[in-house]
């Protein structure tokens, strides 16, 4: 068998796994949020910082919005690409989204936000605290929060099916 053969056969391997190891759109595992246990940081814990320097908790939402966490970043085309869904989902009063830049200088991030025209709040994250307390493996990626706190989605996109999980 030649090298070209193996590669394809790997490669396919490799994307059927991929497939069968992604959850169902409608069964979602459903975990809670980190714990102090697992050596993450709580919610309570993160501190997030918009670019002008104010600080964000995501704690007086839990029970009374759902909460949409997106990473993302400015040199990332499925981000560009999901800015308009996101702002269109921002507008829902029963829906908090945040955005999480982790590493853009701050002219990148105001050059993103003017570009897509974002409506919806965005925090940075240099240390990647938010990032490692959510388990991101890598951007873009997105986690929602239900209103009792349980992360009830994480993937590398916004879900197709979005309303099923922000209700």
């Amino acid at each position: 068998m030649n090298l070209l053969v193996a590669a394809r056969k790997l490669l396919v391997i490799v994307a059927t796994f991929t497939a069968l190891a992604a959850p169902h759109p409608k069964v979602a595992a459903a975990t809670s949020l980190p714990s102090p246990a697992s050596g993450a940081k709580q919610l309570s814990d993160l501190v997030l910082r918009t670019p002008s320097g104010e600080q964000l908790s995501l704690l007086p939402h839990i029970t009374h919005k759902a909460i949409v966490v997106v990473f993302w970043a400015a040199w990332c085309p499925i981000c560009h690409g999901e800015a308009p869904r996101i702002n269109e989902i921002s507008t829902n009063p029963d829906v908090k989204v945040v955005a999480v830049n982790e590493g853009d200088s701050p002219g990148d991030i105001r050059d993103f936000i003017a570009a897509n025209k974002v409506r919806y709040q965005v925090v940075l994250d240099p240390a990647s605290d938010v990032a490692k307390a959510f388990g991101v493996p890598g951007m873009p990626y997105c986690v929602i929060i239900d209103r009792s706190g349980i992360v009830v989605y994480r993937g590398y996109k916004l879900p197709d099916e979005i309303d099923y999980y922000i209700k």
